[in-house]
């Protein structure tokens, strides 16, 4: 077998993946959309048994779901997105908190909406402390 077979397999795969992705995440929604339990275990019975062969082949991940062999990402365009991907999560998580912020400081108006500022509060704080920890993680590594 060479090389071209080799690769033309790889893609193969990796489309085989996407259109499992893609059935997973159309169940995930059918189920919360009707409400039913049972689209939503299923979608999880699939992740579960789609990690184990992913993680098989992790290491013909980027030749799977690469669209063509001759683009090459050069250091330039991995910086503008580590900036861009670190902008997003700022701002997002800002947004998150001084919404959150705002739904407690109207609690007396809106009491119905309290425990929605505390979850939206509490998911901001878990995000930076996996932030954190990624950091931690990968100064060390790198």
């Amino acid at each position: 077998m060479y090389k071209g077979e080799f690769i033309m397999n790889f893609k193969k795969q990796g489309m085989i993946l996407k259109i499992v992705s893609a059935f997973v995440t159309g169940l995930w929604v059918a189920g919360l959309i009707i409400g039913s339990i049972y689209l939503v275990l299923l979608a999880i019975l699939i992740v579960i048994i789609e990690i184990p062969i992913i993680y098989i082949k992790r290491d013909n991940i980027k030749e799977m779901f690469q669209g063509d062999g001759d683009v090459v990402e050069d250091e330039r365009t991995q910086l503008i997105n580590e900036k861009a991907s670190s902008m997003t999560l700022g701002i997002f998580l800002a947004v998150i908190i001084y919404v959150g912020i705002i739904i407690l400081a109207l609690r007396n108006s809106f009491p119905e909406w309290f425990l929605t500022g505390y979850i939206l509060i509490g998911s901001a704080v878990v995000c930076l402390v996996i932030y954190g920890i990624s950091r931690i993680y990968y100064s060390r590594k790198y």
